[in-house]
């Protein structure tokens, strides 16, 4: 009987035990990836014997395959003075490519009268980017969307006898005329003349997507800026389209007929892109078609997305079907919604884990270029006549902010997913050119994950000759039921071997977490068999490779060398932060180090002049020096590695100032608030109003008119001043605040911590408290 009862418990302790080790899969592919060369008309050079090429898979720059990031900044929504230090801002984000529009309406607002100067100096702001390095992909429209009014397309457009977005000879005169005043703004500055301009997009979202006109009564249907023959495609924002275009001729004929005239009027550059998604028109073999992903769009209900799965998005874009051969072009995404405009009825919050997972995803998917719309936010001009604003407020936009919950916000501080995202920037500014011709592998039941799932692991390979990556996520947007996940173990049966990561015991992958482990990756002459860490940069310690991984809190890393190639021990197991930093010495070849940080540490890393910088500050790196940013506090803490003080943090203070404001209450639902900055203090950079309160939608006026709104989603609303200084010298800022009700659409998109306690009271104003906060800069040395 006792033999028997021993049995059923050992029995049910190995069952316990192999419920706890889960064992995920992976199996090299049989036969590797082709990649198709020659057959695409795009790449160039420049006069310095650069050359920029392109294949159906990867970009390469001077012969070197790249992963570019491409960050979305509208110059014309940003006060002009103020543009060099979000350049540079960017590019500290890892931002190493900026596309911009170029919008129409904003530039000839009156017929055949086109400004070009103050914030819309286009030449300048280019002129800019080439000063700090910086490529530019202009989208030269004229259709542009951007949540602008009528897509761009200017107003007297309606009043003529056009067809837009077609090939009717009149519309086309009027796109000739656009093209010929943009090209000779950028004439000498694209990059086969030593500027910075590498690429163009035609279009947008042609045969897909169109914007309403801003003509329109209240309670008419909307009518939409596309050709006669497109009504029927015309649709409100990024989604599938399942309807077969049979006008699909004459849209690949529009594109073809735009590309030649912005050909014709100079604007050549190597690539062309054109917006993909959807079955949206193309122009076969001469423009990458360019894909998009939103996980919170504004123009849906809330629901969990499919784009924290993983799949293979270089042979089934996502908004698939698509009008093209996915396989012949690499996968550009242009669109990823790393942040999402507000509208009125819905405010859908964008966590910074949830734009983590996004791109965590789609690299491990296949993407062999990352951009974001937006990644810089702004403030979209009122219109000439200070009647109304350039938004696209027949959707429901707030009339001057356009914020987007990017990464940069619309004053230029940086949200949360600022930093979550240049951990991955830094990754592929130093191991880019590894992944980029490692193909996607998928484990065996891939397709048949639904976002539902909170059970099984997520996770997808990139690998070459048996070396690669592993991305995973234990996230899910719309889902807070998720948990960590815990005993874990990876195969990868590989040709020449079969890996097991970890060789022993199991890892966990915490809950909102999102990770990429590298396999068979050379660390110099080294070679890592497997990290349970993420890479983050390679750094140099005086003569000496330093890499720098990072694992979130719950993840025990450990580094297995294969043997054969390092001297002494093989394996190491440490705990993450300044004091892990371990040396392996190669069996040919010099030393390395690697040192582990804990999250936040990663968090606040970037690397500058091949040094490691770890900073809660804005970091804003130039030829000069190094200028660090921060809200309310004087006192700067920063580690600078290597340096004489080593691991050591340092610290930096500049002289406190007390701004003062004046805050008179006039009604329950107006208020004015008096500041001026008259001296000029050389350690404030700007200063930012504060205003915490509890409402729906809040404006600001000055000299009569609207120059900020924000619709409110339980965040304080923070104003930079600094484009406001020279009106707050001489009066006050008066701001209109109206009251949240209870019945209110846009709750439906907030935590439920936030929403407010109406206490029986069909709606809620509470304007709690205004304050100026001083944004502190310092210059440290490198």
């Amino acid at each position: 009987m006792k033999k028997k009862i021993y049995a059923a418990l050992a029995f049910a302790l190995y069952a316990t035990t192999f419920h706890a080790q889960q064992i995920y899969e992976l199996s090299a592919p049989a036969k590797e990836k082709t990649i198709y060369t020659g057959h695409l008309k795009m790449g160039g050079s420049n006069p310095s014997g650069g050359n920029i090429s392109v294949n159906s898979y990867y970009m390469s720059i001077d012969g070197k395959p790249v992963i570019p990031v491409m960050g979305e900044f509208h110059f014309t929504r940003y006060p002009r003075a103020q543009w060099e230090q979000e350049i540079v801002k960017m590019k500290a984000g890892g931002v190493n490519v900026l596309p911009t529009y170029i919008f129409w309406g904003l530039h000839e607002e009156e017929e055949g009268r086109f400004c070009w100067s103050g914030n819309k100096d286009l030449r300048h702001f280019i002129e800019l980017c080439k000063k700090h390095d910086m490529p530019v992909i202009v989208r030269i429209g004229p259709f542009c969307h951007g949540e602008i009014r009528n897509g761009s397309i200017p107003d007297w457009l309606f009043a003529r006898p056009v067809d837009v977005r077609s090939n009717q000879p009149l519309y086309l005169s009027y796109v000739k005329r656009l093209y010929g005043e943009i090209g000779r703004q950028l004439q000498g500055l694209y990059y086969k003349d030593g500027g910075p301009i590498i690429g163009c997009q035609l279009e947008n979202e042609m045969q897909h997507s169109a914007s309403p006109w801003g003509v329109n009564y209240p309670g008419e249907p909307l009518d939409f800026t596309v050709a006669s023959y497109d009504i029927d495609y015309a649709m409100i924002g990024v989604s599938v389209m399942d309807k077969k275009v049979t006008t699909a001729e004459l849209g690949e004929e529009h594109m073809r007929t735009l590309k030649k005239m912005a050909q014709e009027e100079g604007i050549i550059t190597p690539f062309y892109t054109a917006t993909g998604w959807g079955n949206a028109a193309v122009i076969d073999n001469e423009a990458i078609p360019v894909t998009s992903a939103y996980t919170y769009p504004f123009w849906e209900e809330p629901q969990m997305s499919p784009f924290c799965m993983f799949k293979d998005i270089h042979r089934v874009p996502d908004y698939a079907p698509v009008r093209y051969d996915a396989e012949r072009f690499p996968s550009f995404c242009a669109e990823m919604g790393a942040g999402i405009q507000m509208i009125y009825r819905r405010r859908p919050i964008v966590t910074a884990r949830a734009a983590q997972a996004l791109m965590i995803r789609t690299l491990g998917s296949g993407s062999n270029g990352i951009g974001y719309y937006m990644y810089h936010g702004g403030s979209t001009p009122l219109r000439q006549d200070n009647i109304g604003s350039y938004q696209d407020e027949p959707m429901g936009m707030p009339k001057i902010s356009y914020d987007f919950q990017a990464p940069l916000g619309e004053f230029g501080l940086e949200h949360p997913s600022y930093r979550y995202l240049r951990t991955i920037h830094s990754f592929l500014a130093d191991f880019g050119s590894n992944l980029a011709p490692m193909e996607t592998v998928l484990p065996e039941g891939w397709d048949k994950m639904t976002p539902e799932n909170r059970d099984d692991l997520r996770y997808a390979a990139r690998m070459k000759d048996d070396s690669g990556f592993i991305f995973m996520i234990n996230f899910q947007d719309h889902d807070t039921l998720r948990h960590d996940m815990d005993g874990l173990q990876l195969q990868l049966n590989l040709r020449n071997e079969t890996l097991r990561i970890p060789e022993q015991g199991t890892f966990t992958l915490p809950k909102d977490e999102s990770m990429v482990l590298p396999f068979n990756l050379m660390l110099g002459s080294a070679r890592l068999r497997y990290a349970t860490a993420q890479p983050l940069m390679k750094i140099n310690d005086n003569g000496i490779d330093h890499y720098i991984f990072f694992a979130p809190e719950g993840m025990k890393p450990e580094y297995c060398f294969d043997a054969r190639t390092v001297k002494g021990k093989a394996k190491y197991t440490v705990t993450s932060g300044l004091k892990s930093t371990i040396t392996v010495t190669p069996r040919n070849g010099k030393k390395i180090k690697i040192t582990t940080l804990n999250h936040e540490q990663a968090l606040n890393a970037i690397k500058v002049d091949g040094q490691l910088l770890i900073t809660t500050a804005t970091v804003l790196p130039t030829a000069e020096g190094i200028t660090l940013q921060q809200l309310g506090n004087n006192a700067f803490d920063y580690i600078l590695y290597p340096s004489a003080k080593g691991w050591q943090s340092q610290t930096v203070q500049v002289q406190p100032v007390s701004p003062e404001c004046r805050v008179e209450k006039i009604t329950t639902r107006r208020i004015t608030v008096a500041f001026s900055d008259t001296v000029h203090t050389p350690q404030v950079n700007e200063y930012f109003m504060k205003i915490d309160y509890t409402g729906d939608v809040a404006m600001a006026f000055l000299g009569g008119k609207m120059v900020q709104d924000e619709f409110w989603h339980a965040q304080p609303w923070m104003i930079g001043l600094h484009r406001h200084k020279e009106m707050m010298n001489k009066e006050a800022m008066s701001f209109y605040f109206r009251p949240l009700r209870s019945d209110a659409t846009c709750l439906q998109d907030l935590p439920q911590s936030a929403i407010p306690d109406f206490k029986g009271n069909n709606q809620v104003l509470e304007i709690k408290n205004v304050e100026i906060i001083p944004q502190y800069q310092v210059r440290i040395s490198k």
